[in-house]
């Protein structure tokens, strides 16, 4: 974009390739369509991240840290069953536009955003990207990109989320190739 800023996503999916062996996010934007690809550990740092960011944000687990875990499982649950109108979400296969160049991703951050919402910014190469949303998708993109994880069988051992994410308000997370 001309002023600097990343061109906000005005929607996204997510597809694992399994001749890639990796998540891609597919993203239209108001000037085009960018698809982006996740490695195993960028996967990873991005689940970590989130699940940190959401501890951070939480004004209840800040209050009382010794029950964060308990306060961010209630609140991701309760996300779930509200998106899903209390029938659980499934992964649904879907597939990319083939003509789209495809992006390696390099460098993700996020922001927790003052009006309850976080943001995540992708580079890949040359491309920016950036997703603006509220809270409780944050949590429905942490259970959708864990699930294609589990779908792909990465294995990413990464434990129990928000016993991993002390609620502090210390930096916000980063994650680089």
């Amino acid at each position: 974009m001309a002023d600097g800023r990343e061109p906000a996503a005005m929607g996204f999916s997510f597809h694992y390739s399994e001749s890639e062996d990796r998540i891609a996010l597919h993203a239209p934007t108001e000037d085009d369509e960018t698809v982006v690809w996740l490695t195993r550990r960028m996967t990873a740092g991005l689940l970590v991240a989130l699940a940190t960011l959401l501890a951070r944000s939480n004004p209840n687990a800040l209050r009382a840290p010794e029950h964060a875990a308990e306060i961010l499982g209630f609140e991701h649950q309760n996300a779930l069953v509200v998106a899903s109108g209390g029938q659980g979400l499934r992964l649904q296969a879907s597939s990319l536009p083939r003509t789209l160049p495809a992006r390696l991703v390099e460098h993700i951050e996020l922001t927790a955003l003052t009006n309850g919402r976080g943001r995540i910014a992708l580079r890949a190469g040359d491309s920016r990207l950036s997703l603006e949303l509220p809270r409780e998708n944050l949590h429905l993109l942490y259970d959708q990109v864990i699930g294609l994880a589990k779908h792909a069988h990465w294995n990413l051992e990464l434990g129990e989320p928000w016993a991993a994410s002390p609620a502090t308000a210390d930096s916000e997370p980063r994650i680089t190739h």
